[in-house]
């Protein structure tokens, strides 16, 4: 056995333990959660959006190993500001739940049911608008549609856009190992708008409102150009490469593992929270810098040394 096989052997041994953790509760009740058959692979940044003949499929007989990795993007953090900013639509720019709302509403984006601990993209799971409004007290008025008098259409007041209200995501990555490269890659695979506002009582609730696939949303977010700093007045960067080059910064609250839990499960103190999120973090960390593999030009030129090393020590004992 070659030493990247070996590698990855002891790798994947050392992985099929698994980690404790899960999704934060929410929504209804499920049957079995969907299985995956293949992995989509990363996109890279294009120049102008997203390049079209960088979607492709990585076919399961490349994929070693693999783990679902949950994030919470705090929107008031400085790093994900640019999916925040502005608050309500201003006529030039658009946050990005405005931007997903609007597709939604118009038809052009399907979304799913934020479910408890699984994810079901079917049509049996997909949200209807006029539910999605009165669910989470959106106001809306009903119009006759232009096109066809029979359809009803659901308008809403670009103020009335909770855009600013929606001031936390949960973000679902695949990490997963390539063993044609022997190496760790990291795709969204879905994200999920959090609607974050006061109740009757003054207590602060957290709203999830619906599962976008990412790579559904890729032209929509490929076309929506965002500042990603505060001394660049300019855009800068698609929506879509912002989400794909990782820059935003998202705590751990689940990884996929046997017994469904997140860390809140079994974590029960803030502080027992931040020492598992730091551990989770740092076992990603090590899993990605372990793989790494010596260049053969490297490992040659140093058997080299060795041997000189070697045969000198010989001639000094001589």
């Amino acid at each position: 056995m070659n030493t990247r096989n070996l590698i990855i052997s002891l790798f994947i041994m050392i992985l099929g333990t698994g980690l404790l953790s899960a999704q934060p509760r929410g929504g209804r009740q499920t049957a079995a959660p969907r299985q995956t058959s293949a992995v989509t692979a990363d996109k890279a940044a294009a120049q102008t959006g997203k390049d079209a003949a960088e979607v492709k499929e990585v076919p399961t007989d490349r994929v070693t190993w693999q783990r679902e990795v949950f994030r919470m993007l705090d929107l008031t953090r400085e790093e994900n500001a640019p999916l925040y900013y502005p608050p309500q639509p201003d006529g030039e720019h658009k946050n990005l739940f405005s931007l997903l709302f609007e597709n939604v509403s118009n038809g052009q984006l399907k979304v799913y049911d934020y479910l408890d601990g699984k994810e079901i993209f079917t049509d049996e799971y997909k949200v209807k608008f006029d539910e999605l409004l009165n669910r989470f007290w959106i106001p809306f008025d009903i119009k006759t549609s232009a096109q066809n008098p029979k359809d009803t259409v659901y308008v809403v007041e670009t103020a009335d856009i909770p855009s600013n209200e929606v001031t936390l995501y949960y973000i679902k990555e695949l990490w997963y190992m390539d063993k044609n490269t022997s190496s760790i890659r990291t795709k969204i695979i879905s994200l999920c708008p959090v609607l974050v506002r006061e109740d009757e009582t003054g207590e602060t609730r957290k709203y999830p409102l619906f599962w976008v696939p990412f790579d559904e949303a890729g032209d929509l977010l490929a076309g929506n150009s965002l500042r990603t700093s505060s001394y660049n007045a300019l855009d800068n960067m698609t929506t879509y490469d912002y989400l794909a080059r990782h820059q935003y910064k998202g705590d751990i609250y689940k990884v996929s593992n046997l017994l469904n839990q997140n860390i809140m499960d079994y974590c029960t103190t803030p502080e027992e929270i931040a020492a598992e999120q730091q551990r989770l973090e740092k076992e990603l960390k090590d899993i990605t810098e372990g793989l790494w593999e010596e260049p053969h030009s490297q490992a040659v030129e140093r058997e080299k040394e060795a041997k000189q090393q070697e045969k000198s020590s010989k001639k000094k004992k001589k």
